[in-house]
């Protein structure tokens, strides 16, 4: 029986500027959105800088894709 190690696409940390490009979305309501709870919370790199995860990202796309 052969184990499947197929990894899942490389993630990588984005930042604001590409998630708004990628997601369509304005700055406000990304950060709402993740009040709300409704939008991935992204992560600190830095004391005052914030990233997302690409895949956590392209997960909400195909969430948002299906519930549409």
């Amino acid at each position: 029986m052969q184990t499947s190690n197929t990894p899942q696409a490389h993630d990588r940390a984005i930042r604001l500027p590409e998630l708004i490009s990628i997601t369509g979305k304005s700055r406000t309501s990304i950060y709402e959105d993740m009040k709300a709870g409704t939008f991935p919370a992204g992560f600190l790199i830095g004391k005052r800088a914030r990233a997302w995860s690409l895949n956590a990202v392209n997960e909400w796309l195909e969430q948002q894709k299906e519930g549409a």
